[in-house]
């Protein structure tokens, strides 16, 4: 019939006429009882076989069937259904591709119903779910087979995956998931002409299986919780694809928050404010301090209060000791490495200082003090002369410094901003007498490094903190840029 119906071009007229002669099988309802007798429920296999065969016979077969109204109530079909064969039909794949779920319609039931289930589990922890997992995993894996993205096709089946060789090493970064997040980076691109993905709907479906600590997909080497960070990264990004549905951010980001999943909200944000989120949820982690207290310690307070904080924080909090032979850093630690490498030594253009606030551009030398500050609290005071000496020969090694002698001469002018100059948010002044202490002392570091680390950016503006570089400028009798160079170039 359905073959019939499309080779002659008839398909709205033979679904308006099952609708009338087979309402409920459509439906999956049970018919009107007649006197005391209850009549059976159709099958739900039958159901899904027969709407299976309606939306394969053509490709608009899915908006003609959806726009059929129930004959009784007069609603359309997806608002005659109850909700337990909504969650059957929106999963439904036809050809590899969760047609049903594209339509304005359902996606928006499904939207409602993964933010109401957020809202839900986090005011009432012990509430049953109506939301199977199962069903959750069809819609991320949906999401995916409708943009068409390698991942969708089952190819991340061992790329995560390491081997022991490997896991015995210690090379730096293995344990920042960052990594992990690049290596799946190109299995999310979706294809053109697919639409994009559909970020709102796994976003939330992600949320809620981090939250019920569920694997994506049954098999996968890939954690819920490295997707959904990937996801985030990648939302609201520019990628030559026309969307189909626009992008929620701000709901998105509520959704986030109030799950408490530092991780995605950071990589949401983006740019500073994501930095952060991110370096705050590193420190919550493994201090179990509040959010507050985390901000107070990575920017909002000064030097000398994150100092004191952090004498009280080791009083209290017995942190477990690993030993080893000689100092390595932890994963957390790691993870800043890969952040201060990322934001604050690879810069390359001198406008790369001048990020404002609100550019999704992170200024060096702000990611740099962060991350610094998350390395002093995360070290144990009795790490910290071995940590000092580490950390040394891993800076020394990435700017390739040797006798004050650097290739990489606007890394080391950020690092002589954040570890040689107090925090340029105070406002610093030349004549202050504040004794505020710089970042390198409290990291430990020696004093011949840092010698030669100024010695290698000497002569650049970058160096100096720019609200004190007119000062400098005109105590010098220059009034440009190359005069301040020149003349410490020739002292």
């Amino acid at each position: 019939l359905l073959k019939m119906a499309v080779t002659r071009k008839c398909l709205p007229s033979v679904l308006l006429m099952l609708n009338a002669t087979i309402p409920n099988e459509l439906r999956w309802r049970s018919p009107k009882t007649r006197g005391l007798a209850e009549s059976p429920r159709p099958s739900l296999s039958l159901c899904l076989a027969i709407v299976g065969m309606i939306l394969e016979s053509a490709n608009e077969a899915t908006r003609y069937f959806l726009n059929l109204r129930d004959e009784d109530s007069c609603l359309p079909y997806w608002f005659s259904i109850d909700d337990q064969t909504r969650l059957a039909l929106s999963i439904l794949s036809i050809h590899g591709k969760f047609v049903v779920l594209q339509e304005p319609e359902v996606r928006s039931w499904a939207l409602e119903k993964l933010k109401d289930e957020v809202h839900s589990s986090v005011d009432f922890n012990n509430v049953q779910s109506d939301l199977p997992s199962e069903w959750l995993k069809e819609i991320v894996t949906g999401a995916f087979c409708n943009a068409g993205c390698d991942i969708g096709l089952g190819f991340d089946s061992s790329v995560l995956r390491k081997s022991e060789a490997f896991e015995s090493t210690r090379d730096e970064y293995n344990s920042c998931y960052r990594q992990d997040m690049l290596r799946i980076e190109n299995l999310l691109n979706p294809q053109k002409n697919s639409g994009g993905l559909d970020y709102d709907l796994l976003i939330a479906a992600l949320l809620i299986l981090v939250q019920r600590d569920e694997k994506w997909r049954d098999g996968t080497s890939i954690p819920t919780q490295i997707l959904l960070n990937a996801v985030c990264d990648k939302a609201g990004r520019k990628t030559g694809i026309d969307q189909k549905f626009i992008f929620d951010g701000a709901t998105m980001m509520r959704l986030c928050a109030l799950s408490e999943n530092y991780q995605a909200t950071a990589f949401l944000i983006g740019g500073k404010n994501g930095i952060i989120l991110e370096c705050a949820d590193i420190i919550i982690s493994n201090l179990g301090l509040s959010m507050n207290e985390a901000e107070l310690l990575l920017f909002a307070g000064s030097v000398n209060e994150m100092k004191d904080f952090v004498t009280r924080i080791y009083r209290k909090v017995q942190i477990e000791k690993k030993q080893f032979a000689e100092f390595f850093p932890s994963e957390s630690q790691q993870h800043l490495l890969w952040l201060l490498e990322q934001y604050s030594m690879n810069v390359r253009k001198y406008g790369e200082f001048n990020a404002a606030s609100n550019s999704m551009r992170v200024n060096p030398v702000f990611a740099g003090r962060v991350c610094f500050r998350a390395w002093i609290c995360l070290t144990q005071p009795s790490n910290k002369e071995s940590s000092a000496k580490w950390l040394e020969k891993w800076l020394r090694n990435k700017l390739g410094l040797n006798n004050g002698v650097s290739s990489k001469r606007l890394a080391c002018a950020a690092l002589v901003r954040i570890l040689l100059w107090a925090d340029e948010a105070s406002g610093l002044e030349l004549t202050d007498g504040d004794e505020e202490p710089l970042l390198a002392v409290l990291l430990g570091l020696n004093g011949r490094f840092m010698a030669e680390l100024a010695h290698a950016c000497c002569g650049m503006i970058e160096s100096i903190p720019f609200h004190l570089a007119d000062e400098i400028m005109s105590g010098l009798g220059g009034s440009n840029l190359f005069f301040f160079e020149s003349e410490l170039l020739n002292a």
